[in-house]
Order: structure tokens, then sequence, then C-alpha cells
């Protein structure tokens, strides 16, 4: 059975920032192995009707400042963990095994909780990288799919769809499809979902940058859905492990033709068992897109090791290289005299 494990990092916030407990031993690493597919969940997809009626009736929120080159410095609305934390405490009837993994102080419980409950440290890496480059990165005519991989909070979206939610509106707006993939249903009803409805709560001056409560009223709900069918934003979840059936999920007609596509992805490589199915994943989506004349990005933040779980940077490119993919180093933390490395990477591709 797999053992729980915790990051060990400062408890006082839920932007966990630090490099990974050395008392996790390292024959977890050699324990997990590349190829074992004995412990995957098939992928299912979820959409705002299944996901909306898990929202509490108030959804108590902070704010995180995001760094940009581009827009200044400016502030986003995410849901406090304490929220999550006592939402699950609430509905303890209805409590899976990652729910209650998500109630105790372990970090990730393999193949049952993957962490998404809390916002990591390279999602506000990709987070400000994206605020300083979203000119290159989202093309602003066109119809796009944003595919955040492991998105637990969900941060690089959330900041995605602030900018749609603030920019000018255009007639007809093209479509934006939000695909937000994480391995835990609960994470997607009680994480995920809520931070994009306080997304637009923020942006709509339905709540300030000071900590707060949101109502969540069937009034809310309604202007949510609205303000996304004005703006031509489909949004959908996909809970389950990364493999083969994922990727025609992500891609599904009814949002209409794949063509140009932003992956995101960040502290989703520490596993050195789930790294080949992530990649192949990736490299999926992003073939899909070439092959129907888009454009192809994908962006994956992650520190350069992971110690003690065997997973990291040269675990992935290497993955990579085999299956055909590569990509360049866009960022990363070195000489800035912070801890474990850090760094983002990118990956292109266009249609020929």
């Amino acid at each position: 059975m797999s053992q729980p494990f915790r990051f060990d990092f400062d408890q006082h916030d839920d932007v966990e920032d630090d490099d990974i407990a050395e008392n996790h031993q390292d024959q977890e690493a050699a324990n997990q192995q590349r190829d074992d597919t004995s412990d995957r969940i098939v992928p299912c997809l979820h959409t705002l009707d299944d996901l909306l009626p898990a929202l509490p009736s108030t959804i108590s929120y902070t704010a995180i400042s995001i760094q940009s080159s581009d827009h200044g410095d400016f502030t986003l609305a995410r849901r406090e963990l304490f929220d999550i934390r006592t939402q699950l405490m609430i509905e303890d009837t209805d409590l899976d095994d990652s729910s209650t993994a998500g109630l105790s102080t372990d970090d990730i419980k393999p193949n049952v909780y993957e962490g998404g409950f809390k916002t990591w440290e390279c999602s506000v890496d990709l987070t400000n990288y994206l605020a300083s480059h979203i000119k290159d990165l989202l093309h602003q005519s066109g119809s796009c799919t944003i595919v955040e991989l492991g998105a637990g909070t969900a941060l690089p979206s959330v900041f995605l769809l602030h900018l749609l939610l603030n920019a000018p509106s255009s007639t007809p707006p093209p479509r934006r499809t939000f695909v937000l993939a994480d391995f835990n249903p609960s994470v997607l009803q009680l994480a995920t979902i809520p931070n994009l409805l306080i997304t637009w709560a923020f942006a709509s001056n339905l709540i300030s940058s000071e900590p707060g409560d949101l109502d969540v009223t069937s009034d809310v709900i309604l202007s949510f859905r609205q303000a996304l069918t004005e703006r031509n934003i489909v949004i959908r979840a996909i809970s389950g492990s990364w493999g083969p059936e994922f990727s025609p999920l992500a891609v599904l007609e009814s949002a209409g033709p794949l063509k140009d596509i932003l992956i995101l992805a960040s502290e989703t490589i520490y596993s050195p068992k789930t790294t080949l199915a992530f990649t192949v994943t990736l490299l999926d989506l992003m073939r899909k897109s070439r092959e129907a004349g888009g454009r192809a990005t994908a962006l994956v933040a992650a520190k350069k090791v992971y110690f003690g779980v065997g997973g990291g940077v040269d675990e992935f490119t290497c993955a990579m290289r085999e299956h055909g993919g590569a990509g360049e180093m866009v960022w990363s933390t070195e000489g800035m005299g912070s801890g474990v490395g850090r760094c983002i990477l990118k990956l292109t591709g266009r249609g020929e």
C-alpha cells in the first residue's frame, strides 16, 4: 500500500514553499515503478452542472499577489484552505478517502490524494510567468483551449480567467475552453471551481481584495454562468489519472474544434511513477493540436529535484526525449539563492 508523506513546509500558510521533507525515505522512489498502471483511476469528465451543487452557502477567501511586467503587480482571490477543511468536516458523512486525506497533515497520499487543496510554490511561479508573457502565449483574437494538468487550486487558470473577464468584450467573442484536471474529484469540487467563482466575483466587484466571505446564492451562481456564456467561456473538469483515456475527454468536439492549445502544469513531475503518463498525455494533447493545424504550447513548472521522492526535471526531460518531445528552460531561480532550484520548461509546436 502507498504510504502518505509530507512536504516539510511552513504550515502557517497554504502556499507551500520549500524543499520536500528529507524524512521521507528514498526507497519510496525505488518502489514507484514508472510503468506501473495498477493504481490508475479511469478519468471522468465533469461539467459545471456536476460541480456547482457541491459549493457551500458561503466561501471564505483570501488574496494573493501576482507580479507582472506586462500588467504591474495585481491581486487574485482564492479560497482559504481552512474553509475547505471546515466544509469537509461539516460534510463528514460523505467523505471519501481523498477528502479524509485532505484533512490530515500529509501533503500527499499517493494514488489517494495528490495535494490539490493547497497552492504550491511552482503554481505561483507559473502564474507570475504567465502574467509577464501573456501576449506571447494567449492570442487574444482566436479561440483557444486551456488545459491545466494537476490543477488543484488552479492559480494559473484563475489568472487567465481574471484577464478574460476584465478584458474588453468583442462581438462575437472567441471561444475559450478551460479544461481543469485533478486526480481527485473532491479537489475540483472544493478548490478548483470555487476559485473560479471567486475570480468572477472579484472581477464583478462583489468582493474586495481584503479577506472575506462570498455568499453563494442562486442569483450569484446564475450571474456567474451568464458571465461565462456572454464571454463564450466554457469550463470543464476531468478527474482521475493521466493516460490514453484522458486526451479524448480534454478535446471533446462539443467544446468546438481543437486548434490552439495552452497546457499548464505545476508540481506534476515529483513522482517517477506518474512522470511517464504525464509526459505521454501532454505530448498527445500537443499532437492533436498540431494535427488540427493549430499552435500548441505547454508550460511545466517544477522543482529541479524532489528529494526523497525521486522525480524532477531530469526525469521529465528524459521521458520527453524518449517520446519525441523537446523544449527549453524559460525561467529558473538560479542565482536567486532560494533553496531548491525551481524552473519553468516551455514546449511548443505548430501544425504543418
